[in-house]
């Protein structure tokens, strides 16, 4: 069941990042960038290394897309990365309760920190969209 899940995460993570890439400037974009490649560090790290190592790593990787995402907010004129900033801080108030929680909690914390990021990607999604279907295409100063 758990392939399922990670399948269809995937597939929902492409298809959000494509749609952010078409509806977004090159600011937009920078961060789509970062987006994606913290989700492919985070998966290789869950993949290939012990969970000891891999979890610190996540949620490192988890801290510094927090930083990206809220400079970029701090300096854009687009609501969507305020939005997916918020998701995002909650996403990593869970994965750091999961580093200092014992083996059960942490893994209801990692997976209540994974459900955070599909809201984020929706956010991104529908905020781009709209601000594209309204002439909306504000630059970071």
């Amino acid at each position: 069941m758990d392939v399922i899940f990670l399948l269809a995460f995937w597939l929902f993570l492409l298809t959000a990042l494509t749609l952010g890439w078409q509806a977004g400037n090159r600011h937009d974009r920078r961060v789509i960038i970062v987006i994606a490649a913290a989700a492919i560090i985070s998966a290789g790290a869950s993949l290939f290394l012990q969970e000891r190592i891999s979890l610190p790593l996540v949620a490192a990787v988890d801290v510094l897309l927090l930083v990206v995402v809220m400079r970029y907010a701090l300096s854009s004129g687009r609501y969507w990365p305020i939005w997916f900033a918020a998701f995002h801080m909650t996403s990593v108030v869970f994965t750091v309760l999961a580093l200092v929680l014992s083996p059960i909690p942490q893994m209801v914390a990692e997976r209540i920190a994974g459900f955070w990021s599909l809201p984020c990607l929706i956010v991104m999604v529908v905020g781009l969209i709209v601000d594209q279907r309204r002439g909306v295409n504000p630059s970071p100063t």
